[in-house]
């Protein structure tokens, strides 16, 4: 796997080659890179370039995955690793949150993780166990699985506050995995702490979207689910095949901790892309180009503000008497299609690794 070619300009590239043209994924990326743009903007002009090394701004969402549609809000985070100045943190969070407002930003979900401030002790030494908070959880894998700093000073010495948080939680991870033990007699160079977690992560949405289709009434429950049923799955097989990677390169513990450092910092589609079309797993070209068409008509609704409202709008009761979420259900549908065939239908690697880990 080239890693100069884990991005979304490749996969772009790769539909042109076999007569595709995902203009919605295109599309996507350029947006992103007006609101990166934009929120780099309120930073220098509101005096928030004096970002230390001790914290850095952090987007999660469309923004880090580079899907930026016109209903996007912005999800973002101030990540301190360092030494706690309570009033300088929460000021410079203040700032930030009123400079997206000036700039007409979306701001992100009131009930949520984000648009507020993260400190860094407990992503990282918090990893199960009762204080491993469903919110603490959602930082920690969403950091791993789709994030991307804005700002930061990069310090030749100590690094970036977000490179540490990385680094320190797969350290965590490898670190106390027994499989990584120098006297293990029978590697088997597959992370499963981190596997299990990202497993975990990916069962606690699900069972969270249940949750909030009671809590909330069912409001806003069809565009969730439409969500759910592709972004989020998009992460959740990012986390799965970075550990992957790991296993089909018989990677030892300090090779594993790099890579993955390497990895988790790749954008989600342009990663999964990459080690799917690895020589080594021999997928048919019509199951990846099937997943990504699908993907493309995603972004494409997403960026329908009519398609978009309909579904925020629609009572439960009425979804399958709506044309629009049938049309949802349909991509959605695709998309499982196409993964499915990608991991059960070839005998590679990905299945073998599957068969192993993916579920004991």
């Amino acid at each position: 796997m080239s890693q100069e070619n884990c991005n979304i300009e490749s996969l772009i590239q790769f539909g042109r080659n076999n007569g595709k043209h995902w203009d919605a994924i295109s599309n996507a990326t350029e947006l992103t890179k007006t609101d990166k743009a934009t929120i780099q903007s309120v930073i220098q002009a509101d005096g928030l370039d004096y970002l230390s090394e001790d914290n850095d701004l952090v987007v999660f969402g469309s923004i880090a995955r580079g899907e930026v549609t016109s209903g996007s809000d912005v999800d973002w985070t101030l990540l301190v690793d360092g030494q706690v100045n309570s009033s300088r943190n929460f000021q410079m969070a203040s700032l930030i949150q009123n400079g997206l407002k000036k700039k007409n930003l979306k701001d992100p979900g009131p009930n949520g993780p984000f648009g507020n401030i993260t400190f860094s002790h407990d992503l990282v030494h918090y990893i199960g166990g009762q204080d491993d908070t469903n919110h603490n959880l959602t930082q920690r894998s969403l950091l791993l699985l789709e994030s991307a700093i804005i700002s930061g000073n990069d310090n030749p010495r100590t690094g970036t506050a977000y490179d540490r948080v990385l680094m320190a939680i797969i350290e965590q991870y490898i670190d106390n995995d027994s499989g990584y033990r120098v006297n293990n007699p029978n590697p088997h160079f597959a992370p499963r702490f981190l596997l299990n977690d990202v497993v975990r992560y990916w069962r606690t949405i699900c069972v969270d979207f249940a949750y909030k289709q009671i809590e909330q009434e069912g409001n806003k429950w069809a565009i969730r689910n439409f969500k759910l049923r592709l972004s989020r799955r998009l992460i959740f097989l990012k986390g799965f095949l970075i550990c992957f990677y790991c296993y089909l390169n018989k990677l030892t513990k300090e090779p594993a901790k790099q890579k993955l450092f390497e990895l988790v910092k790749l954008n989600p589609l342009g990663l999964v892309f990459c080690i799917l079309s690895d020589p080594k797993l021999n997928i048919k070209q019509e199951y990846i180009l099937n997943l990504f068409d699908a993907y493309n008509q995603f972004l494409t609704k997403l960026n329908d503000s009519e398609f978009r409202k309909s579904l925020e709008n629609l009572k439960i009761e009425n979804a399958y008497e709506n044309s629009m979420f049938l049309k949802s259900r349909e991509i959605s549908s695709q998309f499982h299609s196409a993964l499915s065939a990608i991991l059960f239908e070839q005998d590679n690697d990905l299945k073998e690794f599957i068969h192993k880990y993916g579920i004991f």
